[in-house]
């Protein structure tokens, strides 16, 4: 881990899921905010050493190591990233994925004290709100999302998006590591009208001595998905 990513990641047990190659090009400045707190959640803004910026977001407050956090990257990815108590990452934590089409740029954050209100100006341009008194997710502004109560491996991540207006991926959940980092694994898109496609993670992410990215640019990916999905409408 180089040392920009290392102070990024400080304290946060998620860093060690997401190891993403180097950018083919120079990427735009991040917005950047120091940590900072609404009720029970914290959150705060900043890139990793390849220049993805990112958006994180957890509680407060951690009882014996159980807690659920997210964290909104420029390149679509929300992860859901759990903890379940001391151990091993490998054994004691996990990873739910999606991702979120087409993208517009950086994740922004919103805390306002005075409103008593936390928000995420998520990758594809949408408002994603956060209950500041438990740092959950509690709504999207373009669909309908779920949240278990409880923190524990048989929830899954314990997030489901049953509905969207926009193309979203679902990658899955996987106990210790990025579950698209699997290249032989299955991801699954759905479109507006909740028609949903499964494919290849080989086919989207670009794997090399450990690492992974999202490979294609958004017209590569409507492009593509007009072939292998068909009934899809990317809508972009």
């Amino acid at each position: 881990m180089n040392a920009l990513l290392a102070a990024a990641c400080a304290g946060h047990l998620w860093c060690s899921y997401v190891r993403p190659l180097p950018a083919a090009k120079a990427a735009e400045a991040c917005p950047t905010s120091a940590p900072a707190a609404v009720g029970g959640t914290q959150g705060y803004s900043d890139s990793l050493g390849s220049g993805l910026c990112f958006t994180s977001i957890e509680p407060m407050e951690i009882q014996g190591m159980v807690y659920r956090s997210y964290v909104f990257f420029g390149d679509g990815l929300l992860m859901v990233f759990s903890s379940y108590g001391e151990g091993s990452s490998s054994k004691m934590t996990s990873a739910r994925e999606f991702f979120f089409f087409p993208r517009r740029g950086a994740p922004a954050l919103t805390m306002d004290s005075k409103a008593g209100s936390v928000s995420v100006r998520m990758g594809d341009g949408a408002r994603a709100d956060i209950a500041p008194a438990t740092a959950q997710l509690s709504g999207l502004e373009r669909g309908s999302v779920t949240v278990s109560a409880k923190v524990d491996p048989a929830e899954r991540g314990g997030v489901e998006i049953p509905r969207y207006a926009g193309l979203v991926l679902d990658a899955g959940f996987r106990m210790g590591e990025s579950p698209s980092g699997l290249p032989n694994g299955t991801s699954t898109f759905s479109d507006a009208n909740g028609r949903t496609c499964a494919v290849k993670n080989a086919d989207l992410f670009a794997y090399a001595n450990g690492d992974h990215s999202f490979k294609l640019t958004d017209a590569q990916l409507s492009a593509w998905l007009s072939t292998a999905c068909p009934g899809l409408d990317a809508g972009f």
